[in-house]
């Protein structure tokens, strides 16, 4: 029997669509989803999308589509109430083993985005302090949404912007808290003219201050390593002392915990250098000849209000100061003039109202919106005893490093991940640092290690030790001996995951990644006390060798797109 091409939803997806469109004149974009127990791996409501729009009856459309898909799926297809359900065929399973053993680390890997280039912009925390753990969520989605688009064929950039410029009120207020805490060093606290504690408290919010303990760590430095050096100087020039101290120390600080978190970026970009080049300057220029600007008590405003904006925002202050909107609008119009086809932003639910205002300035600066993507990521909690930690250690902000210490970081990425990004992921910290499988994240992480425990038995049982090279190779054969019940879920998974790490990408969704991840452990935990029959032992072990090593593929491949290092010894 040939085993037919189509594995995934979109294959699917692609085809329907022609049939329909060639067959009843309509145009859908039918919806696939995984089916519930018994119902087979995928099921579609096609046959009433296209009824609903021709008037025709269901269930002759249903089965005009099943002649003409039945010939290129390997397997058979349901028509139930309106409604169609896929289910694989065991030859179909096995040619995915195949593959697998074909494919190895590449297993799942797909072209469907070959040749586009996509920027990815995340986590980009105010530079106020070492990074807050809430960052740590959107550093984890960031970097598994960018390997998800590799994944499909992508060329990915990562990219963190940083809001350093240093007239805004946030890193002024940072250097006038560490300006105040230099000349305390000297005993001449008293001439800062600023409230050090009043200055520390406002870089303490879930923006990425590190409060009152980092402003005083900078200034602490600052004294060490410049010893007297500004203490006649004027009020101004040591707050921008302190100012730029403190942003390298945060800087430096936030680059070490995403390193120490397995996140890279491959761009950081500065508003302080889109204003040295003149970019913030151009983009206020090109907005004011395209004649959406206005001044109204000596402010500029950008009428973003046309634009879908349920008010217009300023540009410059009537002080002359450049708004954070007038930089944001500059970084990302410069984002859309360097040829991506794609822009993701990863923003937090409390930037959710920026979007539109947004949009509203891309379009009024001529930019393409279309290319912008805005994937806003809800909170995460941590939970200690049942309560929910708002604090660090010394009465501080609660910090991505601080916990790196409580939750090994591949274990914190997993339990970030699992949440779908609208949700807050709650985590509690009792079941995080658990070393059984009540933590999902130790469930995903042992997956490797129990399939080569797996295939350790299974060597042992047959008496042969068989290399990585030599797997053998299985043809749909009638002499092919049948699966156990939970071999054969665990086959039916493997064939699934090229569909899975499509749609993930698609919906740019990590936890659907993590959850497959959770299915193939529960699948291969029931097997690990299964013996074959006696009866055509060899055979049986063969062919279990075969299927474990293709599970070893899948769950080696899924893991790295959370970010997650696959370990045979866990």
């Amino acid at each position: 029997m040939e085993i037919l091409k189509i594995r995934t939803r979109r294959e699917l997806r692609a085809r329907l669509s022609d049939i329909a469109r060639r067959e009843f004149g309509i145009e859908i974009s039918p919806v696939f989803t995984r089916a519930r127990d018994g119902f087979g791996e995928w099921t579609s409501n096609a046959p009433l999308q296209i009824a609903q729009i021709s008037g025709r009856d269901a269930a002759s459309i249903g089965h005009t589509l099943i002649s003409f898909l039945a010939p290129h799926f390997a397997g058979r297809i349901e028509f139930l109430k309106g409604r169609f359900n896929f289910f694989m065929s065991d030859d179909f399973l096995r040619s995915t083993l195949e593959l697998a053993a074909r494919e190895g680390a590449h297993f799942g890997a797909g072209d469907a985005l070959a040749g586009q280039r996509i920027l990815v912009e995340f986590v980009s925390a105010d530079p106020t302090g070492p990074l807050p753990f809430l960052a740590g969520r959107h550093a984890a989605l960031g970097e598994s949404v960018c390997r998800l688009l590799e994944n499909q064929g992508a060329r990915v950039t990562r990219e963190f912007y940083l809001n350093d410029a240093t007239s805004s009120s946030k890193i002024r207020s940072l250097g006038e808290g560490v300006a105040h805490w230099y000349l305390e060093a000297f005993g001449r606290g008293q001439n800062s003219g600023t409230n050090g504690s009043g200055a520390g408290a406002s870089n303490t919010g879930a923006n990425g201050g590190a409060g009152d303990a980092f402003v005083r760590g900078v200034a602490a430095e600052l004294a060490r390593r410049d010893g007297a050096k500004w203490l006649d100087a004027s009020r101004q020039e040591r707050v921008e002392v302190g100012a730029a101290a403190a942003l390298e120390s945060a800087i430096g600080a936030q680059k070490s915990t995403l390193e120490r978190f397995g996140v890279r970026f491959d761009d950081w970009v500065s508003e302080s250098s889109l204003r040295r080049e003149g970019r913030v300057d151009a983009t206020l220029q090109k907005l004011q000849e395209r004649g959406f600007t206005y001044e109204k008590e000596g402010a500029l405003w950008l009428q973003t209000s046309k634009f879908g904006d349920e008010t217009d925002r300023v540009l410059r202050r009537s002080n002359g100061e450049l708004s954070y909107f007038a930089g944001d609008i500059a970084y990302h119009i410069a984002k859309g003039e360097r040829g991506y086809d794609r822009i993701l932003n990863v923003w937090g639910a409390e930037h959710e109202p920026y979007i539109a205002r947004t949009k509203a300035a891309l379009e009024a600066a001529g930019s393409d919106v279309s290319r912008f993507e805005f994937l806003v990521c809800a909170g995460a909690t941590l939970k200690r005893d049942g309560a929910t930690l708002r604090l660090g250690s010394g009465g501080g902000p609660l910090l991505l490093d601080e916990e790196l210490g409580e939750i090994e970081s591949d274990a914190l990425k997993f339990h970030f991940l699992w949440a779908p990004r609208g949700k807050v992921a709650e985590i509690d910290l009792e079941i995080a640092r658990r070393d059984d499988e009540t933590n999902p994240a130790y469930a995903a992480q042992l997956l490797p290690s129990r399939l080569a425990q797996l295939e350790r038995q299974a060597q042992g049982r047959i008496g042969v030790s068989i290399g990585a090279s030599s797997a053998p190779s299985y043809s749909s054969s009638p002499e092919s001996p049948d699966w156990s019940p939970g071999e054969r879920e665990l086959a039916r998974l493997i064939a699934l995951w090229s569909d899975e790490a499509g749609e993930a990408a698609t919906h740019l969704a990590p936890d659907r990644v993590a959850r497959f991840v959770l299915e193939m452990s529960d699948a291969t935990r029931g097997l690990l006390h299964q013996s074959a029959p006696v009866s055509d032992l060899g055979a049986r072990i063969s062919q279990k060798m075969e299927l474990l090593r293709a599970a070893k593929s899948a769950s080696v491949v899924a893991l790295r797109l959370l970010g997650i290092e696959a370990r045979e010894k866990f």
